[in-house]
């Protein structure tokens, strides 16, 4: 009974619950970006987390067997994995928008044409082939340039970088649990949200753009912020 009131159950439970949530999406690079993110971040935890506690081992292994392999599998993994194997770039116009965008660079990259207003400006260049609408870039590092202009892509770019440099001193130099965790969340978000952002614009959805600014936030606290006499 302990066992199963115990925290690290509520965590095993929440894990799977989003792991099920992702699969279930049927989103290629939602998916990708997650496990390839948790699996650099891993591999980072067992490179700096210092003494390594074989719970955490323990736990990693548990995790891509137990909550993803398994569970994933029977709430449709393999649904997502046709879905990428079927991919083509000849099906897909995504690629063809960024294509068209691209000289908007040219026109607005000094200053940008303003937070929110790709779908304005697309038209100008899109291309007779795309006969869908387009209100976002699919390519978060292209629509933040257009809109906030070089200077403006590359602070918020510089912001994210300088919360994932402190996540990571976190990860290597702190002994408690608490920011050394919370450090790990915010490198596993940046690596996610660095990948997810190639193809798809989630940033764009303001649900997710709050949880991303409260994780580089943790991020940035966590280098710093004491916990105690035993805690550097």
């Amino acid at each position: 009974m302990r066992f199963w009131l115990s925290n690290k159950v509520l965590f095993r439970i929440g894990i799977i619950i989003m792991v099920i949530a992702l699969v279930m999406s049927r989103s290629r690079m939602g998916n990708s970006a997650f496990f390839i993110a948790m699996t650099i971040t891993a591999t980072l935890g067992l490179i700096y987390f210092k003494p390594r506690q074989k719970s955490y081992v323990v736990l990693f292994i548990s995790m891509l067997v137990i909550d993803i392999l398994i569970v994933s599998s029977l709430f449709g993994l393999k649904q997502v994995q046709q879905r990428i194997e079927q991919t083509n770039l000849t099906q897909e116009s995504r690629d063809e928008v960024v294509t068209d965008a691209l000289p908007l660079l040219s026109q607005y990259g000094v200053i940008g044409t303003g937070g929110g207003t790709f779908y304005t400006v697309y038209p100008q260049v899109q291309s007779e082939s795309i006969q869908h609408f387009y209100d976002h870039a699919h390519n978060e590092y292209l629509q933040f340039a257009i809109e906030f202009g070089i200077v403006g892509a590359a602070a918020i770019a510089l912001l994210v970088l300088l919360c994932a440099k402190s996540a990571l001193s976190a990860m290597r130099h702190r002994r408690h649990p608490l920011p050394r965790g919370t450090a790990f969340a915010t490198v596993m978000a940046v690596v996610g949200m660095a990948l997810h952002s190639t193809v798809d614009f989630p940033l764009q959805a303001p649900a997710n753009t709050a949880i991303f600014i409260i994780l580089l936030a943790l991020g940035a606290l966590s280098r710093d912020i004491p916990m105690g006499r035993q805690d550097k």
